[in-house]
């Protein structure tokens, strides 16, 4: 037996990792990086970085996998913060580059995706046609963080495997020389082959397009609210998603380019049912489907499935996840991006509550906790407060008025037998309409806190004015018993003939005082044409020997 001599001289030996952590996690051999400074074989494949760290030991049995599992989710949603600082970080597309387009770095749209502080890229994970993707419902997330959800459970335990063991190969790339003078953030984003926007079409140029896109803020974004002109530029829009680019030049084509309209239409038509048929999924999708609706064709009917579309989509990205303090040491540019994704989701509650108002369909989007907080979003963007993020916060409150008096409506029909009902209509119109006088007074409080202009004031009461004619009409229809039809019904409609008569006052005298009318979205319309029609039916109904003078004293009581 030898003994081995002590030596207190002697240099600890030092061993560098053999294996990166996606290797070792799976008990691989890690080939290609034995020096540890480039990527081996397998992160390159599976598109992950390439990390190696010291071995920790002591941890439990059975923690390696967990640990590891966790690792590559940060990695695929890009946790890492050395991220934020790196202008050179790509991902891989979903399709091929178009050899007509500079090609951005490897995105799904290219573009930089840098990390925010809720662990997402670019907002939310990007869908593709990989197996690998990021799913939201993996974010732990309050209450529905826990496996008690089959899909979930089955989901978080296939998901390492589905990783490490099955690496995918990407989509071929075609090399295509890049602008070195347009920042990386802002390159055009790669077309599918055979597809085109405006400008790859040859339809018009950049500048044309931002004009168009100064025409649409100034016009057509006061209607929908939906965008940040701080954010949304040209540059910033067509570097994230085609198919958002290509709606909003055909939205402003449709007004100050007709002749371009026509071609513009079908090209986001065509790559509408390109990020239908391969599942894209981000805010600019959603987007995009919302308006390929808000000006559509007459006999376009595609209105409730692209909604319900983009409704589902918000729900799987995230969107209406609720934040009760911002991110730390959150930059201006993650900000607008933050509140980009938020505001999106209170625009799509406000119109799935407006369809559902308009066709009677059950709505699709709960109120969760970010709606039931959004009465004061508008304030959390800085100063100055915009009147466009006013307008999201006051109609998200407006239609929570709303759904709950015509639930309750709704329910009244269902339980009413014979007349009998359970519900005292009566009562329901008081409450409601006590709610619409505060809602009032609330929102045109902060709308001049945000110096509003005239618009902005006629807009948002035109869609109140529109919520009191729609829900006082349930006190006037048929389906009253006529033993209630007493000074309840009478109140009833009187509030229905002034209101009706306000909104068509708004829509002829102050949107076109303001030179906007024609540019109002489709609930516009269905709004005007309903309170025109209720007043054709009120008239009709009446004696044909009263004069106006008598329909206006009659419709105004002193009760």
């Amino acid at each position: 037996m030898f003994t081995k001599p002590h030596s207190s001289s002697k240099a600890p030996i030092v061993r560098n990792p053999r294996a990166c952590t996606v290797c070792r996690a799976a008990k691989m051999k890690c080939v290609g990086a034995e020096d540890g400074l480039k990527s081996c074989q397998r992160c390159t494949r599976t598109g992950v970085e390439c990390v190696f760290e010291k071995h920790r030991r002591g941890r439990k049995p059975g923690s390696k996998l967990s640990e590891a599992s966790k690792m590559l989710r940060r990695l695929e949603k890009g946790l890492n913060t050395a991220k934020l600082k790196q202008s050179d970080s790509s991902l891989s597309t979903v399709f091929p580059a178009d050899p007509r387009t500079p090609q951005a770095d490897n995105t799904q749209f290219g573009g930089l995706q840098s990390s925010d502080a809720y662990g997402s890229t670019d907002g939310y994970a990007a869908s593709s046609v990989s197996s690998r993707t990021v799913d939201p419902e993996e974010e732990e997330d309050g209450e529905r963080s826990d496996e008690k959800f089959p899909a979930k459970l089955i989901r978080r335990e296939n998901s390492f495997f589905r990783t490490i063991l099955n690496p995918e190969h990407k989509s071929p790339m075609l090399h295509v020389p890049r602008n070195p003078y347009l920042p990386q953030s802002l390159r055009p984003a790669p077309l599918p082959i055979g597809y085109n926007d405006p400008i790859t079409a040859g339809l018009i140029n950049e500048n044309k397009a931002k004009i168009l896109f100064d025409a649409i803020f100034l016009r057509l974004n006061p209607f929908i609210n939906l965008f940040d002109p701080a954010l949304h530029s040209v540059a910033y829009v067509r570097s994230k998603c085609p198919l958002l680019f290509t709606t909003l030049i055909m939205a402003g084509c449709k007004f100050f380019e007709p002749s371009l309209y026509k071609e513009c239409l079908r090209l986001a038509n065509d790559l509408a049912v390109r990020a239908f048929a391969e599942g894209w999924k981000r805010v600019e999708v959603i987007q995009a489907f919302s308006c390929l609706t808000y000006w559509r064709e007459q006999e376009d009917n595609r209105t409730w499935m692209y909604i319900g579309y983009a409704c589902r989509m918000a729900v799987e990205l995230g969107l209406n996840r609720y934040h009760a303090k911002p991110p730390a040491h959150e930059t201006e540019f993650q900000l607008r991006e933050r509140r980009n994704r938020e505001r999106t989701y209170l625009v799509l509650f406000v119109h799935d509550r407006s369809l559902s108002m308009q066709t009677g369909r059950h709505w699709m989007l709960p109120e969760d906790d970010f709606v039931r907080h959004s009465d004061t979003w508008h304030e959390q963007g800085g100063t100055p407060i915009r009147c466009e993020d006013v307008i999201v916060s006051a109609f998200a409150q407006l239609r929570r008025i709303a759904t709950e008096a015509t639930d309750m409506f709704h329910t009244n029909r269902s339980l009413s037998d014979g007349g009998n009902s359970q519900v005292n209509i009566d009562m329901v119109l008081k409450n409601c309409n006590a709610k619409l006088a505060l809602w009032t007074s609330t929102w045109e409080h902060e709308m001049r806190k945000a110096n509003g202009e005239s618009f902005h004031f006629s807009f948002t009461n035109l869609f109140c004015l529109y919520s009191s004619l729609f829900l006082n009409s349930f006190g006037v229809q048929s389906s009253v018993p006529p033993a209630n039809r007493t000074n309840s019904h009478v109140r009833a409609l009187s509030a229905c003939f002034e209101n009706a008569l306000n909104v068509l006052g708004i829509a002829s005298k102050d949107f076109r005082e303001f030179g906007v009318l024609r540019y109002g979205q489709e609930t516009t319309s269905v709004m005007t044409a309903y309170s025109a029609i209720f007043l054709l039916k009120v008239i009709n109904a009446l004696p044909p020997n009263l004069s106006k003078v008598d329909v206006l004293a009659l419709a105004t009581p002193e009760l």
